[in-house]
């Protein structure tokens, strides 16, 4: 039996690579600069949009493609915790989540709003709005519906002759199809305002682990209280996720 939309815990690969102050930034503001940062370390966390990540941070290709990979696949468990998903097999089943991840958060969208300057302590805080992915709402009912059917199925004894990793991976695809079913045409729940305080040092300057997380947090709505089954298989537990330790770059 399966227990249905589990809550998940959100937190995110977190890659807040500290930027140095030195370098083509200086041909910019700093209102302009760490606009870019910001925007940057979003779209390379889940657009893999690197080109201004790697020329901020100095970074190469490949590690640019490091970060994205990690989100991406920390956001494919997810998923698949969200939903009481079981990875059983070779990997397929998380493979089809990392592809349905990568077109989920395709989607993602944000954009600074207003940089907040206080003179006197010469310290920036961005205005980020950001607009919610209404995908699990959207599909919620369907989602429902489909996990009550399968349910029944289970009751009537439909899969008593197959094995693990067939039931769960007829259940895995069937949450992926109605999911999918969102990304060309993707929906938006109200906007979001957060404050976001860059953090500057002497040479470097990056934003918090937690107001990374916080936006993280609301790229993709999630209700605070999902209805669940009591059902006998309960044992999927949310995954938790571990952040990736800030990197500073060496002022050149």
């Amino acid at each position: 039996m399966k227990s249905v939309l589990k809550k998940t815990l959100i937190a995110c690969m977190v890659c807040t690579m500290m930027f140095s102050l030195v370098g083509c930034s200086l041909f910019d503001s700093k209102s302009k600069v760490y606009s870019r940062y910001i925007v940057s370390l979003l779209d390379i966390n889940y657009k893999n949009v690197s080109k201004d990540y790697m020329t901020l941070t100095g970074v190469s290709q490949s590690d640019a493609e490091a970060v994205y990979v990690a989100n991406m696949d920390y956001q494919a468990h997810n998923l698949m915790s969200y939903y009481g998903v079981k990875e059983v097999d070779d990997g397929t089943i998380l493979s089809e989540f990392y592809y349905l991840a990568q077109s989920i958060f395709s989607n993602a969208k944000y954009e600074v709003t207003d940089v907040i300057v206080d003179e006197e302590t010469d310290s920036y805080t961005l205005e980020l709005t950001v607009y919610p992915l209404d995908t699990l709402e959207a599909t919620h009912d369907q989602i429902v519906a489909y996990i009550e059917n399968f349910n029944a199925r289970v009751d009537e004894g439909d899969y008593n002759d197959t094995t693990e990793v067939e039931y769960e991976t007829e259940f895995a695809e069937g949450i992926i199809e109605i999911l999918k079913s969102t990304v060309d045409n993707p929906g938006y729940m109200d906007p979001v305002v957060l404050e976001i305080p860059i953090q500057p040092s002497s040479d470097y300057y990056y934003i918090d682990d937690a107001d990374f997380l916080a936006i993280d947090k609301n790229i993709l709505y999630i209700r605070e209280n999902p209805e669940s089954f009591n059902t006998e298989n309960t044992d999927a537990e949310a995954v938790e996720g571990e952040s990736v330790e800030s990197e500073t770059v060496e002022e050149e």
